[in-house]
């Protein structure tokens, strides 16, 4: 059997008298509540918040390995579990399946646990978790498998490319065949290697509080390593972190929030103005919002629209937190056309259109088998949608921003072109924007913005600028 690039884990930690919740059943949990699809794993995460609270830092750093690395990498241990089981694996119970997907991820990825161990405590969950009545056949399938390795094998790349390829790395079959024939097969495989790495945490210095030698000096007794990101002024990734973001004082204090690169580059395109009035139309819980009232220098007006009013509580909170007080929220579904108002057009506008999410993998490996290829298009038309009635709010000359975390082209290039063949009073802004020099590296012959995990390391975003020109 084949490994992957093994992962590093440290053990769970014992507690008496009342102990704290397992990491590997709080793990179990999260992955059987995925398994019902009525729930994203950061809404599950979010609803499990407490839970987490309560496990010790080792055991929260291995049940963050195992919920994610188990996600990621599903399909390859899913290959890996029906070539030893004597049952489809349709026919397995979703909590049998997931701790078989538990306990070979740990066998496979990471190298601090001992096979033995990964068995044993595999058998112990299904004893918790009501399936005792399969701890024989779980306990037998995993020790077959570390007896014998080489009954699994990779899909033969001779037969079909695709399906080396995915299994190879994990990838959905109908996603690699469309990243196989739009990149070309090393570049496919180096896009969906990438997305099965760990991302790092990216964060944005707040200038309205200090600047980033005063970060970097606040944070230094909470992480351990912080580098500035030279081609992203006020980027900084951090690693080695010695408590929650959320508890440490710098972010309480509002000094930073967390965001990545791609992001970031996206308020940079858009690149707002002391005292103009900016429109972020899908806002979303406001990390770009925070970074626009930033470049503004908190000067002018900015309003949030969001059709879910708890994002919106959440956003207003977060404006708090960075000390913008120029954002202004409204609750407003964007599948509605808009009231047009002469005397409040905006100077600029940003759209981060919902998307497929294709592009930020890395983060939200749940989305790898949820996500459909029909998926693409109705988002795509969703896009189109939404921009058309936002463009009526635009002032003549001013400047339009569509955005989304997706690399695929029906979402990208297609939803512009679409939008202007419709609106012949856009086009396509070519004039340079103060953060060019930053840009220029990212920036297409069109113009557009394309960023990818494997080329820059960080989330697939594709944004394009617009400008009303009648």
């Amino acid at each position: 059997m084949t490994h992957p690039p093994r992962m590093h884990s440290g053990r769970p930690s014992a507690r008496h008298f009342r102990p704290a919740p397992d990491a590997r059943s709080a793990a179990l949990t999260v992955l059987n509540r995925l398994e019902s699809g009525r729930s994203t794993l950061d809404a599950i995460l979010e609803a499990e918040d407490s839970c987490r609270r309560r496990l010790s830092p080792r055991d929260r750093a291995l049940f963050n390995q195992l919920v994610y690395g188990v996600l990621r990498w599903r399909l390859r241990l899913d290959s890996v579990i029906a070539a030893y089981a004597d049952r489809s694996i349709e026919k397995m119970a979703p909590t049998v399946l997931n701790i078989l997907r538990l306990a070979l991820f740990q066998i496979l990825f990471m190298d601090r646990i001992p096979p033995s161990a990964a068995v044993n405590t595999a058998v112990n969950l299904a004893r918790a978790h009501k399936v005792a009545q399969a701890a024989g056949f779980i306990n037998a399938l995993l020790r077959t498998a570390l007896r014998e390795p080489d009954r699994f094998r990779l899909p033969d790349a001779a037969v079909s490319t695709v399906d080396h390829l995915a299994v190879a790395t994990s990838t959905p079959h109908w996603l690699m065949a469309r990243w196989i024939d739009r990149l070309g097969l090393e570049a496919a495989r180096q896009l969906a290697d990438s997305t099965n790495e760990i991302p790092p945490i990216t964060i944005r210095c707040n200038r309205l509080k200090n600047d980033l030698p005063d970060l970097i000096a606040a944070l230094a007794g909470d992480v351990e390593r912080l580098a500035p990101i030279e081609r992203l002024p006020g980027a900084v990734h951090m690693d080695g972190l010695k408590k929650p973001i959320f508890r440490m004082k710098a972010f309480i204090d509002g000094r930073f929030a967390v965001q990545d690169a791609a992001a970031q580059l996206v308020s940079l395109l858009l690149s707002p103005q002391p005292d103009e009035t900016v429109l972020d139309a899908c806002a979303g819980l406001g990390g770009k919002t925070g970074h626009l009232a930033q470049l503004m220098d908190n000067r002018g007006r900015i309003v949030a629209l969001e059709h879910v009013a708890a994002k919106l509580a959440r956003l207003a909170d977060e404006a708090r937190r960075l000390g913008a007080t120029i954002i202004e929220t409204r609750q407003a579904d964007l599948n509605r056309a808009l009231p047009t108002d002469e005397h409040a057009l905006y100077d600029r506008i940003l759209i981060d259109a919902p998307c497929s999410g294709l592009g930020v993998l890395r983060r939200n490996p749940d989305a790898k088998w949820v996500a459909r290829k029909q998926d693409i298009r109705r988002f795509a038309d969703r896009q189109h949608r939404f921009l058309g009635h936002l463009a009526p709010l635009l002032r003549v000359g001013g400047v339009m921003v569509f955005s989304v975390c997706s690399m695929e082209p029906e979402e990208n290039e297609a939803v512009v072109d679409r939008f202007l063949k419709n609106h012949p009073n856009f086009a396509i802004d070519h004039r340079k924007s103060a953060a060019e020099t930053v840009l220029r590296p990212f920036l297409d012959k069109r113009g557009f913005l394309r960023t990818f995990p494997h080329l820059h390391h960080m989330d697939g975003f594709f944004a394009a600028r617009l400008t009303r020109t009648g």
